[in-house]
């Protein structure tokens, strides 16, 4: 055991650099806005959409930016829409994913330092500028507490997950 697993393991560990982003026509303002903000602060940005206000559906451009945390390309993620209630619901459809819609300085180190979260969401129409980029600033220098009650919290989170993955996954027999 070990090797490759053990690499991305310790990655989540060390504080994030590469982040993914991205935002429904409702937030596209809003990641305009910080995708230089995160430059400035050494993270490696890449911007999974939407480029445009022009409307589009939120699911594809959640489900997108989870994968890619998900899936070990990025350490951590960044979803803006209006609201951020319906990408953050997309986003926790994605198994390894905890999102949270962030409001405040409080919501941003809380999520970290207890629930590991690894994806920040925010509504674009609640949240200003300035507050947003604290908020994302907080997210991503509070580190989580591992070790205790709230790693073996993140733990059970994750086992449920398997045990969804498992009662999904098709029978190796036939019927």
């Amino acid at each position: 055991m070990g090797g490759a697993q053990d690499d991305k393991r310790a990655r989540r560990r060390a504080a994030p650099r590469r982040v993914a982003i991205g935002a429904d026509h409702g937030g596209v303002a809003l990641k305009a806005a910080l995708i230089p903000f995160l430059h400035a602060k050494g993270f490696e940005v890449a911007d999974l959409g939407t480029h445009s206000p022009k409307s589009c559906d939120y699911p594809a451009i959640g489900f997108k930016v989870a994968s890619a945390v998900s899936g070990g390309t990025f350490d951590r993620g960044i979803l803006l829409c209006k609201s951020g209630i319906g990408i953050a619901i997309v986003a926790n459809k994605v198994p390894g994913i905890r999102a949270v819609v962030c409001a405040d300085l409080f919501d941003a180190e809380r999520s970290r330092r207890h629930n590991d979260a690894n994806i920040l969401v925010m509504g674009a129409e609640k949240i200003g500028r300035p507050m947003a980029k604290r908020i994302v600033e907080t997210f991503f220098a509070t580190h989580f507490e591992a070790g205790g009650r709230h790693e073996r919290r993140v733990k059970q989170i994750a086992a449920i997950e398997r045990t969804i993955l498992k009662r999904q996954s098709p029978s190796t027999t036939s019927p």
